[in-house]
């Protein structure tokens, strides 16, 4: 198991090399400045030869009343796609969907492409990376408790106080995901580690600040877009950075033997790797 991760690990350190030698891409400080200058959903629509691809950039918003969920179907409709890709993990076959907008309230954008997905009988595939194996590659190059307090910002935190997870009690959720998202994934934690107590004592540790659980300025040091000398908003971009070039070779695959791709994946991603998506499309010409 320990060689089978370590051989993963090259790979995906060689592939981000491949990718960011051969294939244009935006850095993350500059994506973070673009983000207030578009809209979303933010469509990139490529076209070369027979090749077509659709990459919607997205907010992961679930307000139905926002028509965003009506775009992807229009998309995706028109694109009648062979295969599509979405963000944040392979979703079960069993998982369906009674409408669009069904899909969207539950899952966001994830949602309503699994609903079509399934009305077309195309397979939905993950473009991401399992945690496990990001995980694997983050802990060699940063402190895991400096990559557990990141991670439960970033992907926890910042989401809760947005709205994603509704009005469940918070720190009921903190030890659901613990499980879930980090033991479950072979992040190295023990049991006082998984503790609530734990996540406090470490925020605490590297910001000079007792936790509350609400935005405060403390939020600017995990925002991947801030430079300088912010060390937790360059493991963000570490991160998707190793993602992108992940999704960049599974939608360069996806081409060789599809002619119509169809991806949704967030904003931030989107601007990053628009540059590089036209010049895998333009292969094709």
């Amino acid at each position: 198991m320990v060689k089978k991760y370590c051989r993963f690990i090259f790979l995906v350190m060689l592939m981000l090399y491949c990718y960011t030698a051969n294939c244009q891409t935006v850095d993350y400080i500059t994506v973070g400045k673009m983000m207030d200058t578009v809209k979303v959903p933010y469509i990139i629509d490529l076209k070369a030869g027979q090749k077509r691809l659709v990459f919607i950039g997205c907010d992961h918003s679930r307000d139905t009343t926002s028509g965003f969920f009506k775009v992807i179907g229009r998309y995706f409709n028109d694109l009648k796609p062979e295969i599509a890709f979405n963000e944040g993990g392979q979703m079960a076959d069993s998982i369906h969907f009674v409408s669009a907008a069904d899909g969207f309230q539950r899952k966001a954008e994830t949602g309503v492409l699994k609903y079509w997905s399934d009305r077309a009988g195309i397979q939905m595939m993950n473009g991401d990376m399992p945690d496990s194996q990001e995980f694997a590659i983050t802990l060699k190059r940063y402190p895991a408790d400096k990559l557990f307090l990141y991670y439960m910002m970033e992907r926890l935190v910042i989401p809760y106080l947005s709205g994603a997870y509704g009005k469940v009690p918070f720190e009921g959720l903190y030890l659901k995901v613990v499980k879930k998202w980090f033991v479950q994934e072979g992040f190295p934690l023990n049991d006082k580690q998984q503790s609530f107590a734990y996540f406090k004592q470490l925020y605490r540790k590297y910001t000079d600040h007792d936790f509350e659980l609400k935005l405060t300025q403390d939020i600017e040091k995990f925002d991947y877009i801030n430079g300088g000398e912010c060390s937790f908003c360059e493991i963000g971009r570490s991160s998707k950075m190793v993602r992108d070039s992940l999704l960049l070779n599974k939608i360069d695959l996806a081409l060789k033997q599809h002619d119509r791709v169809m991806v949704t994946f967030g904003l931030g991603h989107a601007l990053a790797i628009e540059p590089a998506l036209k010049q895998l499309i333009s292969k094709y010409k």
